[in-house]
């Protein structure tokens, strides 16, 4: 590839990003190097260095466009304006559980990609940490708003709600059969969520 052609830096970081997530999802980000995602791409070493200036730096950004794809999932999930806010909560809740169920499903180490020892892996989750709270913190609030949720403090509920459903994130998800999962996953579902209703007459 040539590089002063305009569409060639970014083919080349398309196929570098998409020989990583191979490798990523057969070895996991431990035993990927630079060299294997080249040869992978079928580019040179140096070439990858072009675009990122770490193996790091791929993993992080593969990292954030798995979470990214959580995200708008959940993000689409609350949106659901025909119906109630706890209604909602528990689409949002579902629909992050089985996307992670789904990345399970994709390769040996694609959990890595979400979970993992990796500092590029952290930080992308702690991004993802951020926006998830802020969506429900956003979901809370309206909901008490609309006087179907009790919550006088959304960012406390919020950070409640992820504590209670937090063996329904990456690690502990991937420990059980997934009909246990989406069996308990609905139990506490009636457990948590009915306690936020509000049990005072709409105005």
């Amino acid at each position: 590839m040539e590089h002063g052609h305009p569409g060639s830096a970014s083919e080349r970081r398309q196929r570098i990003l998409e020989a990583t997530e191979r490798l990523l999802r057969r070895y996991g980000p431990a035993k990927t190097t630079v060299a294997d995602i080249a040869r992978e791409a079928e580019i040179a070493v140096g070439a990858v260095y072009l675009e990122f200036a770490s193996k790091e730096a791929i993993v992080e950004e593969l990292s954030h466009s798995q979470h990214r794809a959580v995200m708008a999932a959940m993000r689409a999930a609350a949106t659901g304006d025909d119906l109630p806010f706890c209604d909602r909560l528990r689409a949002v809740f579902d629909v992050r559980a089985r996307s992670f169920l789904e990345l399970a499903g994709s390769g040996a180490h694609a959990c890595d990609l979400v979970h993992c020892q990796s500092r590029a892996v952290k930080a992308a989750h702690a991004r993802f940490l951020d926006e998830e709270r802020a969506l429900l913190r956003d979901l809370v609030a309206r909901g008490a708003r609309a006087g179907e949720l009790d919550a006088e403090d959304p960012e406390l509920a919020a950070r409640a709600l992820l504590r209670a459903y937090a063996s329904f994130s990456p690690p502990w998800l991937f420990e059980g059969a997934r009909e246990e999962i989406e069996a308990m996953l609905c139990a506490v579902h009636q457990i948590v969520l009915h306690g936020l209703v509000s049990r005072q007459p709409k105005r």
